[in-house]
């Protein structure tokens, strides 16, 4: 062996090497924040590969509304829905998993990237939980801009600490859309306004009855008549597209937590912990029939943390 070759293989082994340390170290950082962080698959909450015999999984996809980056982990949607399937499955020993794949910042047209991604993870449902942003494209700190991300399905949050720059997922809500508030012109449903909207929600449901899942709609609850009429125009569209599909099922959570209410919601717009319990209530029930399971034991309201 030549010095020129053994002098490769030395760098080679310190660029392994440098890169386990990193990789090590990245990790640590994921685990640092398990309330409000992100995993090291690049979905909020705890990372969820492997599952329990017989366990059911349960996958949440959508945008800021479903990702709910001002609240611990504990309170968010994704938690309360977990919290009641696994109060149902409790009498049984039937296992339940939520993972959250929503991403802050995101439109409906991202959601089927995110349910082919993220297919590895195999969830017998696919629940679509969208907010009130209507816009396209990608965000400046979507997780799809990470080229490690789009490689290898890793996401790394160290360099971004390294450097001081906002961190992959860091994107704000964008609040709600014109089209959405109260005297805003034109027809806000899927035939006006909404037409690009509902389309990638069909396109959505479409995906995931084509990796053989099932598929849930969820509206999310109502914040203007003009809201109501795009959720009542996606409800129709979406049944003219999935007739008698048993896989597939709408849920009309605009009346179940009134965001009016400062115990539902602090702005009429983000929900509290109070109001996601009652949409994963609502929601859980509707899933175990689908599931062919027995009715939920629904569990007390409460105003306070979990």
């Amino acid at each position: 062996m030549t010095r020129r070759t053994m002098a490769a293989l030395v760098a080679l082994e310190l660029l392994w090497l440098a890169f386990l340390a990193f990789a090590l170290a990245d990790r640590r950082y994921h685990q640092r924040d398990p309330v409000f962080g992100v995993n090291q698959w690049g979905y909020r909450g705890e990372a969820r590969a492997e599952r329990e015999p017989g366990e059911i999984r349960v996958a949440l996809v959508g945008g800021s509304a479903a990702y709910e980056a001002g609240l611990p982990n504990e309170a968010t949607l994704a938690s309360s829905l977990f919290f009641e399937l696994r109060n149902a499955g409790s009498p049984s020993n039937q296992e339940y998993s939520v993972v959250n794949l929503a991403e802050p910042g995101v439109a409906a047209d991202s959601y089927v990237d995110a349910i082919r991604r993220y297919a590895f993870l195999d969830p017998e449902v696919v629940v679509i939980f969208d907010g009130y942003d209507r816009f396209t494209g990608v965000p400046p700190h979507a997780r799809e801009r990470s080229l490690v991300f789009r490689s290898t399905g890793y996401l790394p949050i160290l360099p971004a600490r390294w450097l001081g720059r906002p961190g992959w997922l860091s994107d704000p809500d964008a609040d709600v859309s014109e089209i959405l508030r109260d005297g805003a012109g034109g027809d806000a449903s899927c035939s006006g306004a909404s037409s690009a909207y509902c389309a990638a929600m069909i396109d959505a449901v479409r995906t995931i009855l084509d990796q053989g899942r099932r598929a849930i709609v969820v509206s999310p609850p109502s914040i203007s008549p003009r809201h109501a009429q795009e959720q009542q125009s996606l409800a129709a569209a979406l049944a003219r597209a999935f007739d008698r599909e048993p896989r597939f099922l709408y849920v009309d959570a605009g009346s179940a937590a009134d965001l009016t209410k400062p115990v539902n919601s602090p702005d009429g717009v983000h929900r509290t912990n109070v109001g996601n319990h009652d949409i994963g209530q609502r929601v859980a029930q509707e899933l175990l029939k689908m599931l062919g399971s027995s009715r939920p034991r629904l569990t007390a309201r409460s105003g306070g943390s979990r």
